[in-house]
């Protein structure tokens, strides 16, 4: 999953907490397009902003930051999903109005290949449960483990490989029935 490997992390996270910001792009460049298909998957709209919430968070934390690769991963991930359950909050309390304007800006500033990827990823959790959904996109695309996720979600390293089981075998039942 990382461009640097994960024996280089400990070193550009060093230099990263240092102020060295070759060494943020770095980390940057590694995790921002699966966090972001993440929150695409899950968000649609508010999915950028969210992201930039979510690395001002990481930026903000990076100095107190202990841990290894996969934990800084698990880190981006869990700050990904309590920023998504903020959003939540904050539209049950002040629902958004979305215009086709915005819809039309967003198509503009992305990339089309990125859209399609984006496009690609909701569709096949689309018909999934949000849980089941959240699980194997935090388990893809954050490469999390099946107890990191569980951590994350309140439940059993088990729970999640039966969910994760399910939702990857609805996957497989809808892309045989499309065919």
């Amino acid at each position: 999953m990382s461009q640097f490997g994960i024996e280089d992390f400990p070193e550009i996270l060093q230099q990263a907490r240092q102020g060295d910001e070759s060494a943020f792009r770095v980390i940057y460049r590694t995790y921002h397009g699966n966090l972001l298909r993440f929150l695409r998957a899950r968000l649609r709209s508010d999915a950028e902003d969210v992201a930039s919430e979510v690395w001002a968070t990481v930026v903000k934390g990076l100095p107190t930051f202990v841990g290894d690769e996969a934990a800084f991963r698990s880190w981006i991930f869990a700050t990904a999903r309590r920023r998504m359950i903020d959003l939540y909050r904050r539209q049950a309390v002040r629902p958004q109005v979305t215009s086709e304007v915005d819809l039309e800006d967003q198509a503009v500033t992305v990339p089309s290949a990125q859209l399609e990827i984006d496009e690609a990823v909701s569709a096949l959790v689309a018909n999934l449960t949000p849980e089941q959904a959240e699980i194997v996109l935090l388990r893809v695309l954050g490469g999390l483990s099946a107890k990191e996720v569980g951590v994350l979600v309140g439940k059993s390293e088990a729970s999640v490989r039966v969910i994760q089981h399910r939702a990857l075998a609805k996957i497989a039942e809808n892309l045989k029935d499309d065919a």
